[in-house]
């Protein structure tokens, strides 16, 4: 959906003409506001109006990764800055809940980070276990997002059957200090809590519950493309006594479809790239990553054209499954 707008500057020269500047609005999708991510789609925001001035780039509150592919299937965002690897692959496949809604022309364009998804309960609740969260009332994630249907995914997989509490991450932190609810499911910011969850900490005694290895492999069995991820004993700033931790987690990226413009999605990318300081200030996590090598050898559909050409410039190697159809003709 992108606007165009003439901003007409009339000055005077000689020739006497009123020029008119292209100016292109696009709309980037983004959760909501309360999550540690979205901190992250802003900054990713500025370095993009920074480096690509012929763009006036804005920022849309949504409910995630399922919510953003949706949205852009339905032609209400041209981005999702925030998409799951998993909700890409399913969505671009056609399969889980992507079954009737096949998304063929999905492309990536970048990941920005590698999260863990915590377990958070209050301490209180008596939960100290997966187990222990049957019929408990819990909210698996934000509405719309790929936390909460890949909880509910899990939990099916394991046989677990909680009370799900399904709302915003704000209801769900409201909930979880009004003891209303046993906890949620919020993926951290890479490896470390997300400020959701440090703002429970605040007034909420919590604890962190940790998948079995069994349970793992189980769920490996049965959706081999889910990662997994191991946090060391003290390796939670948060929580520095905190043992070792087991959890499923995600590659986080920003998508588009093929139909948006190769020049645009090339610029961004490179934008990306330039503003890196200035995403690692408002997201730390993205330190961790080296964007054009990261995102080659995670992805599991094909790049945009535009990202493919920016990241063969910069001699990566890209591997076959990545490389769009588009850029073959």
């Amino acid at each position: 959906m992108l606007i165009f707008l003439f901003m007409g500057g009339t000055f005077i020269c000689p020739a006497g003409p009123a020029w008119a500047q292209k100016k292109k609005f696009i709309l980037i999708g983004s959760t909501q506001t309360s999550s540690s991510h979205y901190a992250y789609a802003v900054a990713a925001t500025k370095a993009i109006n920074t480096y690509v001035p012929e763009l006036n780039a804005s920022v849309a509150e949504t409910g995630a990764s399922v919510d953003n592919v949706k949205r852009m299937r339905a032609g209400q965002i041209d981005i999702g800055a925030i998409v799951t690897e998993k909700v890409m692959y399913e969505a671009w496949k056609g399969i889980g809940m992507w079954k009737n809604m096949v998304t063929p022309d999905l492309r990536m364009l970048w990941a920005y980070t590698q999260s863990i998804d915590y377990y958070v309960v209050r301490e209180d609740s008596g939960v100290t276990k997966l187990e222990d969260l049957e019929g408990k009332k819990f909210n698996p994630g934000m509405r719309g997002s790929a936390s909460e249907a890949t909880t509910k995914e899990i939990f099916q997989i394991l046989g677990i059957k909680p009370d799900y509490h399904v709302g915003g991450t704000a209801d769900a932190v409201s909930a979880i200090k009004d003891g209303r609810i046993a906890g949620y499911v919020k993926t951290g910011a890479g490896l470390q809590l997300d400020a959701s969850t440090l703002d429970v900490m605040t007034l909420t005694k919590i604890r962190l519950i940790s998948m079995t290895p069994e349970q793992v492999k189980k769920v490996k069995a049965a959706v081999p493309y889910i990662p997994f991820f191991t946090v060391p004993a003290g390796g939670i700033k948060a929580m520095p006594k905190q043992p070792e931790y087991h959890s499923w987690g995600m590659v986080v990226c920003g998508v588009a479809m093929k139909t948006f413009p190769e020049d645009l999605a090339y610029k961004m990318v490179k934008a990306i790239l330039k503003g890196r300081d200035m995403i690692v200030a408002a997201f730390p996590a993205h330190a961790e990553m080296n964007v054009p090598k990261d995102t080659v050898e995670v992805t599991m559909i094909p790049l945009h054209a535009g990202a493919y050409r920016a990241y063969k410039e910069l001699g990566v190697k890209i591997p076959e499954r990545a490389v769009p159809p588009e850029a073959k003709k």
